[in-house]
This record gives structure tokens, C-alpha cells and sequence, in this order.
């Protein structure tokens, strides 16, 4: 399809995913160089479709689907050899492998794994090269947001060199950096506009950590990261990073596991978005987030694949699949958790909806989700 082509599509269902119209029924969406011009009911907008109609058939067609959490730096790796028996487990593994190994060839076949399942945007966190991973999905014609990850506690390193606009900071979790950096990449981000992203509550380990100090995962970070001088706040992780004042409307706290009612109370009251990562909770071993308790307080939640050292591919719809086998969700809220939650969240204005003036940009969803969600 070329870009000044104006065509209808014509599906069993849209999911337009407009406030008490989400989901349409026998629905009809209008398309005009390479944007959407209207979307809704096929009998409001048969009279004045374009002659060039596309039937899809049995179809659920959705936006195009925004992964809220990757590391495509990771993509020239592979799953470990054996389900891991926890956070600890599965970082040792991490670190023994050739983490700077990243090439333009992984990293495409990463953004290919992507759009194979109709991802328009991605947000990323990158360490070490985050300009390959910009070019690579910039090449791909994937949206995306670059999160410059801060870690350690041996001072923040030069911003990249990357699109300003596609640039926010992130932290990579409450253990492995410092408060003042924390603060700062927050403080950064809040002042541009930008959501700001952390790995929280993720692991029982982090817990121990923070609450007393205590812990195998305590040991492995004094070792590595830690400071000498490194005392526990005596907190739990989601307390932390509020009292660090880093929970509001525009943080994505990723993973959200082990967390207490009390911490879902706060994360609903700071407005902080949760996303949740299935697959890789259950390879890596850290347990079930509770993704139903979090929806019924109010939190709004997406999904993100993590990397493909901790998740078999980076199909969206996947995540989908394992969240349903634990945690039953309506049409509404499934389908909201692959789009217009973390476009909200991550600033895809223009994403998430089947809206006018959004790109034409579309998802179908598999055939195994149909019937789990209408059936």
C-alpha cells in the first residue's frame, strides 16, 4: 500500500478504543494517505466509504500494539539453558554472557519480531549502545522511545546521541542506583515532558534488600555494586521510590511483582503506571505479579516482552496469553493493556486509538485471543 492510497477496511471488530465506544461490532475503518480518517460502525460509514473496500473477514482489528518494556541490547542472546530459580540465579547467568555482543543483525531481527506482531512503538532501555538500537528501529519504521538507563553509583555517564524527542532517562532499579541519581534522571525527565522508567519490586531478593539488608541478593550486590557505606532503608521497594519521590503520572514502574496492598494503594495514589512482564517473571522465576489486584484498585497496567535473554520472543500477544492464564481480564481492559494504556503512559500521542489522524498503523489479534476474550 502506498502512503496517497485511500481505502476502507471492513472487519468483524474494531477496537477503536474511544471512551464507552471501545470496541466496535461489524466495523468499518477509513484510511487516507496513511492515515486514519474515521473509524466506527460499518452501517454509519458505508455511504461515504472510498469504493475501495478491503472485507478482512472474521477479524479483530486493533491499533497498532505499543510494547512498554524491552531491552533489544539483549537481542543477540538467547533464553538460559534452564528455567532459573530466581532473580540471583538469573543474573549470575546474565553477566557471564557477552552483554557488548550487540550487533545491527540482532537488533533488526529483534525489530522483525516485532512488527511480525503489529507493534507500532516500543519503549527500550539501553545501556551500553543505544544509538544502534535507535538506527535499527529507526529502519524497521517502529516508533519508539530510547530509555538511557542510569546504574551504579560511580556518577551518571554523557547523554547519548541520539533524537532529543525520542530520548528519556530511566533507573534501572532501587538496588543497583544511587538515590541522587535516581532523583536526578527523574528530575530530568520531569522537566522535558518525559516519563521516567524503573524496574520495581520485581524480585523477592530486592525486597530483602531494602527492607534489612539481608540475603544472598544482598551479598551478590555488595560485592558488585553497592557502596561500603550502603545502609537499607528499611522499606519496601514501591515505599522507597516514593519517598525518593520518584512515583507519579508519568513513571512506568516495570514488573510491580511482590508488592503489598499498601504499595498498590500508593502506586494508584501517585498515578504510576505498572508494566507487566509474564513471560519473564515465570523464566526467570520471581513469581506472579498481581496483575487482578492492581486493576481492581485502579492501576493503570500495560504489557512489555522484556529481552530475549528472558523471554522467547518479543510478540506482545504472547504476553497477552500468559497474563489470561493467571489473571482474567474483559475484552476492555485486555486490550487496553496493548495500547492506548501504554501510549498514554509513554507519550505515543498518537497511538493506541483507531482514531482521525492517527497513523495506519494495525494489529489483528490471533485467533486463540478471540476466542478466549469474545467467545
Amino acid at each position: 500500500m502506498t502512503n496517497d492510497e485511500t481505502y476502507t477496511l471492513r472487519v468483524r471488530r474494531a477496537a477503536i478504543m474511544f471512551p464507552g465506544r471501545e470496541i466496535v461490532e461489524d466495523a468499518a475503518v477509513v484510511v487516507h494517505d496513511g492515515l486514519v480518517v474515521q473509524a466506527g460502525a460499518w452501517s454509519d460509514l458505508k455511504a461515504s466509504c472510498p469504493a475501495d473496500v478491503r472485507d478482512l473477514g472474521e477479524t479483530t482489528l486493533l491499533p497498532g500494539l505499543v510494547n512498554a518494556h524491552g531491552h533489544l541490547e539483549l537481542s543477540h542472546l538467547g533464553l538460559p539453558p534452564a528455567r532459573m530459580g530466581g532473580y540471583l540465579d538469573w543474573v549470575r547467568w546474565l553477566v557471564a554472557q557477552p552483554l557488548g555482543g550487540t550487533n545491527p543483525e540482532a537488533v533488526a531481527r529483534a525489530a522483525m519480531q516485532l512488527l511480525e506482531c503489529g507493534t507500532a512503538a516500543v519503549a527500550d532501555i539501553a545501556t551500553r549502545l543505544p544509538r544502534l538500537v535507535a538506527q535499527g528501529l529507526d529502519e524497521a519504521g517502529i516508533d519508539y522511545a530510547i530509555f538511557f538507563e542510569r546504574f551504579g553509583y560511580q556518577g551518571d555517564a554523557p547523554l547519548p546521541d541520539i533524537d532529543s524527542e525520542r530520548l528519556a532517562l530511566a533507573g534501572h532499579a532501587l538496588y543497583s542506583t544511587s538515590p541522587e541519581s535516581l532523583r536526578a534522571a527523574k528530575a530530568w525527565d520531569t522537566a522535558r515532558g518525559k516519563p521516567f522508567s524503573i524496574h520495581l519490586a520485581e524480585h523477592e531478593g530486592e525486597t530483602e534488600l531494602l527492607a534489612a539488608g539481608t540475603g544472598a541478593f544482598a551479598d551478590f550486590m555488595r560485592e558488585r555494586i553497592l557502596p561500603k557505606d550502603f545502609i537499607a532503608p528499611g522499606l519496601s521497594p514501591v515505599a522507597w521510590a516514593d519517598a525518593l519521590g520518584l512515583l507519579d503520572s508519568r513513571t512506568l514502574a516495570v514488573h510491580a511483582v511482590h508488592v503489598s496492598k499498601s504499595d498498590i494503594e500508593i502506586l494508584k495514589g501517585r498515578g504510576a503506571t505498572v508494566c507487566l512482564c509474564p513471560r519473564s517473571n515465570e523464566i526467570i522465576g520471581v513469581g506472579r505479579a498481581p496483575a487482578r489486584a492492581l486493576l481492581d484498585a485502579g492501576v493503570p497496567c500495560c504489557l512489555g516482552t522484556d529481552s530475549l535473554a528472558s523471554a522467547p520472543d518479543l510478540n506482545l500477544f504472547e504476553e497477552l496469553s500468559a497474563l489470561l492464564a493467571f489473571c482474567p481480564l474483559s475484552p476492555h481492559e485486555a486490550l487496553s493493556l496493548l495500547g492506548p494504556v501504554p501510549a498514554r503512559a509513554l507519550g505515543f500521542h498518537r497511538l493506541g486509538r483507531l482514531a482521525p489522524g492517527s497513523p495506519a498503523r494495525f494489529a489483528v489479534l490471533p485467533t486463540d485471543l478471540e476466542a478466549a476474550l469474545f467467545d
